[in-house]
């Protein structure tokens, strides 16, 4: 199969699984905040919340020992069973530390300095400690999940996150009928499902994949290496989760638990959208990885900038008409929606997009073995969010303040980011990306959001609005086709819907 084929295929799996997942979620959601109520709900984003930031920080650190089974793949080296089992080894280790911190500075911060109602302090610390022994179980799962993604096995993940789906609403169900305390049993269901995860992804790898069997095993060279690599880009996205938990603490101590309610819904608008990308890369990493290692940089380069672009067109497609009519599709998502819940949810999206358009150069940073300096530098930058935000409440901002300065900090990234791929690929350059990627985006952002202003203003009945999302729609979908995108990035595009195509007439 070409690598093509291969991409658009498993897009197609991950995009159907997207659709699902997002539904289910959606809907998930709004059961629970009639089981858990606004101030609960706001509560458990606060202490709990950590659950919430580990399928990012899954997804980045995979990608780490994805890195290393797919060099050794292409370099034809069979020592990948050395490879995983020190890779589980050492995010045992990570764990375990993370363990520690937790059942200490953590403890401590929880009661003592975070704000919780006196009378909510027992089922916030059992919320913690399930969020605790959550993160550590998904942190072993990790070398599990980047097997299964280095193999291009995307229906296994997309099965598995149905399911994860499908019991995260039945837990909300759960809730309802449920008359004690509602958010202890929230968070030890959820902790059952992440045990769920890491057993089904343990027997699956060992099932299909049984050279990656898992040994505890110590091999010095092997193990420093991809110690190396795992400890500093853990060390960067632990600054990543470290910066989004110190935002909810800070929002929960300048502002009322509402506000943090009103946070976590935006991020799941957020979060909703961007699976949308998040799948869409997974399809096209390993054959980043793999052109590294092969040395293939001009096709490494046309990847990069492919993957960068579609994700623009697929984030902003969706999120442009949902943005239009943000009151509208939050009021009709929940029953009774936190104030501030749209103004989040805008600022969430606008980070989003930038985010994804600048992943694909983050990863191909990361397909170096060399990873120090640029994780260090990303630490620095996203920690630097903290203090500021933390100044701008102390002077009396409001709650989304939080998100206009995260925009600032994730448009910095994009620019590292772009900086240090440029030094793995020295086809990808500055002027390149700007030319290609940056001015067409900022030209159609400014069109389409222009109109979007014009037209709202004479959008008065929903038939009116309607007609003007159609036209937004429309005209965003045009500048991205004819002027986002090049003629090889259209032919990609064709061959995913031809492939969906055969997949429903079949």
């Amino acid at each position: 199969m070409s690598n093509t084929k291969r991409i658009a295929k498993n897009t197609l799996v991950l995009y159907v699984r997207m659709v699902m997942v997002l539904l289910i979620t959606l809907y998930t959601s709004r059961i629970l905040l009639k089981a858990l109520g606004v101030d609960d709900y706001g509560l458990y984003s606060v202490v709990g919340g950590v659950v919430g930031l580990l399928s990012f920080f899954n997804g980045t650190m995979s990608k780490a020992t994805q890195r290393f089974i797919n060099v050794s793949m292409v370099k034809g080296d069979y020592c990948l069973h050395t490879i995983f089992s020190n890779s589980v080894t050492i995010h045992i280790l990570i764990a375990i530390a993370f363990l520690i911190l937790g059942e200490t500075l953590g403890l401590w911060y929880l009661n003592t300095r975070v704000e919780i109602p006196l009378e909510r302090m027992f089922a916030a610390n059992i919320v913690y400690q399930a969020s605790v022994v959550s993160f550590a179980i998904s942190i072993v799962t990790i070398p599990y999940n980047a097997a299964v993604i280095a193999y291009e096995r995307m229906t296994f993940m997309a099965v598995v996150s149905i399911i994860d789906a499908v019991l995260k609403l039945g837990i909300a169900f759960v809730l309802l009928a449920h008359s004690n305390d509602r958010l202890i049993l929230y968070g030890v269901l959820l902790l059952v499902i992440t045990v769920v995860n890491l057993i089904l992804y343990s027997i699956y790898c060992k099932k299909e994949f049984p050279i990656l069997e898992f040994k505890l095993s110590y091999d010095k060279e092997t193990f420093n290496q991809l110690f190396g690599y795992i400890g500093w880009t853990f060390i960067g996205q632990i600054a990543v989760v470290g910066c989004n938990q110190g935002n909810i603490l800070l929002v929960n101590k300048f502002h009322a638990l509402a506000a943090n309610a009103a946070m976590t819904f935006g991020s799941q608008v957020s979060n909703a959208l961007n699976n949308l990308t998040s799948n869409f890369q997974t399809a096209f990493n390993p054959q980043i990885t793999k052109s590294y290692a092969e040395g293939d940089n001009k096709y490494l380069c046309s990847l990069v900038f492919a993957t960068s672009k579609l994700s623009f067109c697929i984030l902003f497609a969706v999120a442009l008409p949902i943005a239009f009519n943000i009151d509208w599709v939050l009021e009709f998502w929940l029953d009774s929606v936190p104030p501030l819940t749209n103004t989040f949810a805008v600022l969430f999206v606008a980070n989003g997009i930038i985010n994804a358009i600048s992943s694909p150069f983050h990863f191909t940073a990361l397909s170096s073995g060399d990873v120090r300096n640029f994780q260090i530098v990303t630490a620095v930058v996203f920690l630097l969010d903290l203090p500021v935000t933390y100044y701008l409440f102390a002077r009396g901002l409001p709650a989304t303040t939080v998100m206009e300065v995260k925009l600032v900090v994730i448009t910095v990234m994009f620019f590292v980011r772009v900086f240090y791929a440029s030094k793995v690929v020295n086809t990808i350059k500055l002027g390149q990306v700007s030319l290609r990627i940056l001015l067409p985006m900022a030209f159609i952002g400014l069109v389409t959001i222009a109109i979007a202003y014009l037209l709202d203003a004479y959008a008065g009945t929903s038939c009116q609005r309607l007609l003007s999302t159609v036209a937004i729609e429309t005209i965003a979908l045009l500048l991205l086709w004819f002027i986002l995108l090049d003629k090889s990035e259209r032919m990609t595009v064709l061959t995913v819907i031809k492939n969906r195509h055969k997949c429903v007439s079949r």
